[in-house]
């Protein structure tokens, strides 16, 4: 790695000076090679060589292990290196604004990992940034990360773990992290958890799938405003803001004490994401119609996506959550959940069905467009579109699913193509309302 910048070259001189003038002295004292005389040469003759080389003399044998490992940050493209020298063979470049972890330190060098290599690198171009997050410790993401079967950067990948969300560490090996995120445990690389103080009301992301409006929750609410709204934290960021009157809302007691209760909010999964809601938004009771109305399909559609008036949203009565959904979409609805009742005995699972769009937005942004629809083209903007649960029933080999996918267009109800399995968009959880 080289260094230039004004006035560094009488200063690399100077002290490659010293060096030779000290490295002299030792070699006839019998302690330093002979070899070791080069590399101040090498520095006299190009004076405006890296400041690598400064760190390379007179170093003592002693290695210094570091207690708990400290995150450190390259201010410049700089070298990785097999031993504490610049004669240690380059095994790699680290680019300038790396994150890395120093495991241990031998006078002016650090000893780190990276691309899956350990070695040395100059400590003069290392900024520290703070320490290793330790086990048992809230670490909040500083960017999108791999979650990974092992821990280790050839494992098999699992998921995308979003930025900026909040997890629990379980255990630090080899510089990764072992956290879970919806539901998938695995290892991300620890130094991009920055370590989170456990105040009120901070964001946490709740380790469930993002489909799931329960999620194993029971404690339910539903709103009593129209366009509640849904924070990252309390009074900060909005994650939804245009959430429904009479829209399910389930609240996780034990992820509210996590993230620090506030008095006068909750926090809650709701339109298959999780944030803070006001209590102030928040009855026990839906009060929403439970009748078809007079609107047609066609009418509905007509409504910007994701922007359908509350007078042409009705609740599915059957369904515990009251999900709602377009009114004209309901009358089938209730046409084919009969006939899937009197074949399953129990009636359908709904799991989502209208979605706002603030809600398709934020999906997008947090999912990407193999999971979500683009904003402003989903059926669920228009609502009509339902999402049964994620479970083995209902997935492309359960029986709930072979029977659905067989019968449903009797009652104006499809699954697409597109969405089949072996498809890159593959969901055996929706259907779509093709009525009038």
């Amino acid at each position: 790695m080289q260094r230039r910048s004004k006035g560094a070259g009488s200063t690399s001189a100077n002290r490659a000076g010293t060096a030779l003038f000290l490295g002299t002295a030792l070699v006839l004292a019998g302690l330093v090679p002979v070899p070791a005389l080069a590399a101040p040469m090498a520095a006299l003759q190009h004076p405006a060589a890296s400041a690598e080389l400064a760190t390379s003399i007179l170093q003592p044998p002693e290695v210094v292990r570091v207690g708990t490992p400290r995150i450190v940050q390259t201010t410049a493209n700089l070298n990785l290196r097999s031993a504490p020298s610049t004669s240690g063979q380059k095994l790699a470049t680290m680019p300038k604004g790396t994150r890395l972890s120093v495991t241990a330190t031998r006078s002016g060098w650090s000893q780190v990992r990276y691309s899956g290599k350990t070695g040395w690198a100059s400590s003069t171009y290392l900024r520290t940034v703070s320490r290793a997050i330790k086990t048992g410790e809230l670490g909040k993401t500083t960017a999108r990360l791999t979650l990974r079967q092992k821990a280790s950067s050839t494992s098999t990948a699992l998921a995308t773990v979003p930025k900026s969300g909040i997890y629990t560490v379980k255990k630090i090996s080899g510089g990764y992290a072992r956290i879970t995120s919806r539901g998938k445990t695995g290892w991300v690389q620890g130094k991009y958890l920055s370590i989170v103080a456990k105040k009120p009301g901070r964001e946490i992301y709740i380790d469930q799938k993002y489909t799931s409006n329960r999620a194993g929750l029971t404690d339910r609410y539903w709103t009593k405003v129209s366009g509640g709204d849904l924070y990252e934290s309390v009074n900060g960021k909005k994650r939804i803001a245009d959430i429904p009157r009479n829209s399910v809302v389930y609240r996780d007691a034990k992820m509210e004490k996590t993230a620090g209760s506030v008095k006068g909010w909750i926090f809650v999964r709701t339109q298959g994401m999780s944030g803070w809601m006001k209590t102030s938004q928040l009855s026990r009771t839906s009060r929403a119609h439970t009748t078809p109305g007079k609107y047609s399909a066609k009418q509905v559609r007509a409504q910007k996506n994701g922007k359908i008036p509350e007078r042409m949203l009705v609740a599915i009565s059957w369904d515990k959550e009251k999900t709602l959904i377009a009114a004209p979409a309901l009358k089938d609805l209730n046409r084919l959940n009969t006939a899937f009742k009197k074949k399953f005995g129990h009636n359908l699972d709904i799991d989502l069905a209208y979605r706002t769009r603030a809600t398709q937005e934020a999906y997008w942004e947090e999912l990407g467009p193999y999971v979500a629809a683009r904003p402003g083209t989903s059926n669920h903007g228009w609502g009509t579109a339902i999402d049964v649960p994620e479970t083995y029933g209902y997935s492309f080999r359960g029986k709930y699913y072979k029977w659905l996918k067989a019968n449903s267009k009797k009652y104006n109800w499809v699954h697409r193509k597109i969405l089949e399995e072996g498809s890159p968009y593959a969901e055996a959880w929706h259907f779509e309302y093709t009525g009038r």
